[in-house]
């Protein structure tokens, strides 16, 4: 095969990927076709997480002959059992004589050994075809499997003065409403959305996806002294979801009563390491990576957003910025830290969204 057709191949196979989406988290998405004479004869993807593999869901759809076909993958097959068997061994029992293959599985439980063992059984295997279209695909999970943590959009809705309250009191809504159908639409992508416990307390929010189709996320409330109250509207706007508190394992002794009160209520209520009614954060977000989260919408508030902008802790952030003033209001980053965290962006750009700019910026 040539390269062109290699590629036009891999590209089918990535199309298919797509469609896998959030479903499949915290799996990668991953799509595979077959190839036989020049033309695909079979096609399959992941589907959700826990479904049939894209390899398994391919070759379940093609009943001829596997002598000489080829398979292009977006990922490397895997080797080891999780929700279902490896598939490698699978494949390299197959007549199937050569596999194309986007990118190597990062997952420390693979990581090559597909690869091998499909050579070991005489398989031709070229890796790297449209390898970072694959890999740009499969950013979130690359992130969260090599650093065993959720992948994390840090979202911002401040005025031109970098305020996220106007100052008064009760909700502020600073942004207009294009902004807010972006902001539905980036929280049907994600499988949680974070908050502090001052945002919940303040603006009490749904967090639900609302004015489109998309499941609600799941809801992840850093409350180190354990304040959240059992009727908050996070709590009782969804039961499709899992509502995640995160306290220190002093507030769980001292406020034993709360915290069945919100078990009672379906919370879902989780201690982790901290002091004084800090959470630490690198070790709040390996319990959510666990617990299956593997990508995580942070929406606020102010000391939320300064602790991961500390911690080194964002991979993509964005910032809506409206055209208003708010002297009185409060700051949505210390002073100097979000132009610290723009000149460390590998990429940066700028949209129209309504009377709003968007400032989209990623972070290697």
């Amino acid at each position: 095969m040539s390269k062109a057709t290699d590629e036009k191949f891999m590209t089918a196979a990535l199309d298919l990927a797509v469609q896998g989406g959030r479903a499949v988290s915290p799996n990668p998405m991953v799509g595979a076709v077959l190839v036989r004479g020049g033309r695909i004869v079979a096609r399959g993807y992941h589907r959700y997480f826990g479904g049939a593999h894209a390899e398994v869901e391919c070759l379940s759809r093609y009943r001829g002959d596997l002598k000489g076909t080829t398979m292009y993958v977006t990922m490397e097959p895997c080797t080891h059992y999780g929700k279902t068997p490896p598939c490698a061994p699978m494949l390299a029992s197959t007549p199937i004589g050569r596999f194309v293959i986007g990118m190597a599985d990062p997952n420390p439980l693979v990581a090559g050994r597909g690869i091998t063992l499909l050579r070991k059984a005489g398989k031709r295997v070229d890796l790297g075809v449209l390898g970072d279209e694959a890999e740009d695909l499969n950013r979130r999970f690359v992130r969260a499997v090599t650093q065993h943590r959720p992948y994390v959009h840090l979202k911002v809705a401040q005025t031109l003065d970098g305020r996220i309250t106007k100052g008064g009191a009760g909700r502020d809504m600073i942004t207009g409403p294009e902004v807010r159908r972006v902001v539905h639409a980036m929280r049907t992508d994600f499988d949680a959305v974070l908050v502090g416990a001052n945002t919940v307390r303040v603006d009490d929010p749904r967090l639900t996806v609302r004015g489109m189709q998309g499941d609600d996320p799941h809801v992840v409330v850093l409350d180190g002294r354990l304040t959240l109250a059992e009727d908050a509207r996070l709590i009782r706007a969804s039961k499709k979801r899992t509502v995640y508190v995160i306290v220190t394992p002093e507030a769980l002794r001292k406020r034993r009563t709360r915290a069945v009160a919100l078990a009672r209520a379906g919370v879902q209520v989780l201690a982790v390491d901290g002091g004084k009614g800090r959470l630490d954060l690198r070790a709040v977000l390996g319990v959510l990576y666990d617990e299956g989260i593997g990508s995580l919408l942070v929406e606020g508030g102010a000391d939320v957003f300064g602790q991961f902008a500390a911690g080194g802790l964002i991979d993509e952030m964005s910032i809506f910025v409206a055209p208003v003033l708010a002297p009185r209001g409060a700051p949505a980053f210390p002073t100097g830290s979000l132009a610290a965290l723009v000149r460390e962006a590998s990429y940066m750009h700028t949209h129209d969204a309504g009377r709003d700019i968007w400032i989209h910026a990623m972070f290697d």
